[in-house]
């Protein structure tokens, strides 16, 4: 290796040593590009994924509801492969229709972005916390959580309404007031 340097001029070595930072840098280069690469792909992909949530709200449009909703908060459609739960919520639905599961309807389902899903519960009925295990995909990506949540939870607070004379315009009322707190 002494005999190759001694062979070499000064300017031949720098050069050399030149070429060699020169690759080095291009490797740090491509490695860097690749990693930044990866993490706008991330960004992306969480910009622009469905982002389903499940939760309950009371509306009050002179006689309260409670609703269990489930939410696409994402920019794309949630295809839902899966919805499941560890409760009997066939005593809690608020129709006549006792025998059907509604919730077991979204299962195959696809719910837009900004879209609800809603079901009439009976508040009285809910008892515990419940546990949702949900598979979406949106292209080909799927996405699995498991949450475990109190539909009650904050969702009936109490908010006072401005009483109307009349049923009929009581109503209305009722219901402007509500659907101008739902939008704050």
């Amino acid at each position: 290796m002494k005999n190759i340097f001694n062979s070499l001029s000064t300017s031949d070595i720098i050069q050399l040593f030149g070429i060699i930072a020169s690759f080095i840098t291009g490797i740090v280069a491509i490695v860097i590009s690749v990693i930044t690469l990866r993490q706008n792909s991330k960004m992306i992909e969480e910009s622009s994924r469905p982002f389903l949530s499940i939760y309950g709200e009371s509306i009050n449009s002179g006689s309260p509801v409670f609703y269990i909703v489930i939410k696409n908060f994402g920019s794309s459609p949630a295809y839902i492969k899966k919805f499941e739960y560890d409760y009997d919520f066939s005593p809690v639905y608020l129709s006549t229709h006792s025998n059907r599961d509604f919730l077991k309807s979204l299962q195959n389902s696809v719910i837009a972005p900004n879209q609800a899903r809603i079901c009439a519960l009976d508040y009285s009925k809910l008892d515990k916390p419940i546990t949702f295990k949900l598979s979406y995909s949106s292209g080909v990506k799927t996405y699995h959580d498991e949450m475990t949540i109190d539909l009650k939870a904050g969702a009936a607070m109490l908010i006072s309404k401005n009483a109307t004379s009349g049923k009929e315009l009581r109503t209305i009322s009722y219901t402007l007031q509500e659907m101008l707190q739902k939008n704050l």
